[in-house]
C-alpha cells in the first residue's frame, strides 16, 4: 500500500546562492510509507537487512508501527503494530497519562532487527511521579514478528530515558546507547550490564544527546553541539571544523543525521526548525574530517519536512543510491536519491 506525492514542488529544479547552499533540486521518487495525517512524536527510523529489505518504525496511537519494503522502497507494506511495544512494563505503575515514545530501528551485525523505545508514565498532578523506562524488542525475521519487550536499566534506581539516535553495535556484541540525558553507555544484552562510555570534547566537556557512528574505515564520529572525530576507538577526540550542520543555539534538537558510506565518505542529512522545508545533504570525502558548506544540496525545497529530533534519516541502499525516511503532517515518506547527484 503506497502512493506517490503529487506536489508540484516535486518537479521543481532551482539553484540557490544563499546561506552557503550551492545547488537545490527536487525529486519525483517520493513514496509514502503512511499516507495519513500525523502529529506528535512520530519520529520515523529506518534500517536495511543484509538481503536489502527495508524496515521503517514510527509512533502510532500508543504503539509503535512497522512497515517493510522488499523492493528498495518502491512499495511498502501497510504499517502494522509491534504489539508488545504497547505493553506497560512491570517496573512502571499505571498512570493517567502515558506515551509510547519511539527510539530507533537498527540492523544488528547478525541481521536481527533491534527497536528501542520509551514507555512514559506521568502522574505528576498526583504525587510528581514521572518515569521513562527504556525498552527494546528484537525481530529474527526482518520485522515480521517481534520478541517480548525487554528493559535496559535502570541505573541507581533511575530509568535511562530516551535513545533518540541509532544504537551502535560494538565489537564484543555490546551496544553503544547514545542517551538523551547523561553520557553514552555500553549495554550487554546477555548480562544486562551497563558501563559508562566517556566521550569528552578536547576541552573535557561531556556532551549529551550525541549521535555516534563508525565509518567504514573504523573512525568514530560523535555529532552533538560540535562534531567530534576519534581514530582510537573513542579514547581521544578532536573537533572537526567547518561542519555545516551545527545546530541553532536555541534548539539542539534539529533533525541532523550522520550516515557512513561504504567507500569511507560520510553524509549528514538535516533540516532547520519546525517550519523546515526540504532536506539538506552534505558529503565529506575524507572520513568526516573536511566539509564544505558550499557543497550542501537541498532536496524537496518546497515540501514541509519535520526537522526536529531525528527526521529525516538516511541510509545507504547500494553503491549508487541513498534512502531517506522523513515525516510531515501528511504522513511518513521515503525518498530515494542518487549519490552522484550529491557530489
Amino acid at each position: 500500500m503506497y502512493c506517490r506525492l503529487t506536489l508540484a514542488a516535486l518537479a521543481t529544479i532551482a539553484t540557490l546562492n544563499w546561506a552557503g547552499v550551492s545547488e537545490m533540486f527536487a525529486a519525483d521518487n517520493v513514496v509514502s510509507v503512511l499516507s495519513a495525517p500525523v502529529r506528535g512524536h512520530v519520529h520515523p527510523s529506518i534500517c536495511q537487512t543484509k538481503d536489502g529489505n527495508l524496515v521503517v518504525v514510527f509512533q502510532g496511537k500508543n504503539v509503535l508501527m512497522c512497515s517493510r519494503s522488499t523492493d528498495a522502497g518502491k512499495t511498502w507494506t501497510k504499517p502494522k503494530p509491534i504489539a508488545t511495544t504497547a505493553d506497560r512494563p512491570d517496573v512502571i505503575r499505571a498512570a493517567p497519562r502515558f506515551e509510547i515514545y519511539p527510539g530507533t530501528v537498527d540492523a544488528l551485525p547478525d541481521d536481527r532487527v533491534l527497536v528501542t523505545w520509551n514507555y512514559i508514565a506521568d502522574d505528576k498532578a498526583k504525587d510528581g511521579y514521572y518515569e521513562r523506562a527504556l525498552l527494546y524488542t528484537i525481530s529474527d525475521d526482518q520485522g515480521r514478528t517481534w520478541s517480548d519487550q525487554r528493559l535496559i536499566g535502570p541505573v541507581d534506581e533511575k530509568h535511562l530515558g530516551a535513545v533518540r539516535h541509532n544504537v551502535l553495535p560494538w565489537s564484543d556484541k555490546r551496544w553503544l546507547l547514545p542517551l538523551r540525558v547523561g553520557p553514552p553507555r555500553l549495554f550487554d544484552p546477555r548480562t544486562r550490564e551497563l558501563v559508562v562510555f566517556p566521550l569528552s570534547d578536547p576541552d573535557g566537556k561531556q556532551h549529551e544527546f550525541q549521535q555516534i557512528v563508525r565509518s567504514s574505515r573504523g573512525t568514530l564520529l560523535a555529532m552533538g553541539p560540535v562534531l567530534l572525530h576519534s581514530k582510537d576507538d573513542g579514547k581521544s577526540w578532536s573537533q572537526v571544523d567547518g561542519f555545516p550542520a551545527i545546530p541553532d543555539k536555541r534548539d539542539n534538537a534539529e533533525g541532523r543525521y550522520l550516515t557512513t558510506l561504504s567507500d569511507g565518505r560520510v553524509l549528514v542529512t538535516w533540516g532547520i526548525g519546525n517550519d523546515n522545508k526540504g532536506i539538506r545533504y552534505n558529503l565529506a570525502e575524507d572520513d568526516g574530517r573536511t566539509w564544505s558548506a558550499g557543497k550542501t544540496i537541498v532536496v524537496l525545497p518546497e515540501t514541509p519536512i519535520a526537522a526536529r529530533y531525528y527526521s529525516a534519516r538516511t541510509i545507504q541502499l547500494d553503491q549508487q543510491s541513498l534512502g531517506t525516511v522523513f515525516m510531515n503532517s501528511r504522513g511518513v515518506h521515503f525518498l530515494r536519491v542518487d549519490i552522484d547527484r550529491l557530489e
